[in-house]
């Protein structure tokens, strides 16, 4: 379990640097992707997949009082992610 969490917060985080880097230069002009990469909404979904896939790691590897600080930041974000996503719309 802990091997599979391991590889699908690489996985995670890769995609989300693939995603910022889209749409980075799809705001500024750069290059252009496709029409979806002209908000941050990419951005803030895999960012909140990406921290929530990050919770389940520090709570499976995490001991002490690390797992629960850096669980608890992890969940903050993504739920203010949520949050914001549906603000801004």
């Amino acid at each position: 379990m802990k091997i599979l969490v391991n590889w699908l917060t690489l996985i995670c985080g890769f995609i989300s640097s693939i995603l910022i880097i889209c749409t980075f230069s799809t705001s500024y002009q750069f290059h252009y992707f496709g029409q979806i990469f002209n908000s941050y909404l990419p951005v803030q979904i895999g960012i909140c997949i990406t921290m929530a896939v990050l919770t389940l790691r520090f709570i499976l590897n995490e001991t002490g009082r690390k797992r629960i600080i850096y669980s608890v930041f992890s969940f903050i974000i993504s739920v203010s992610l949520i949050f914001f996503i549906n603000l801004v719309k």
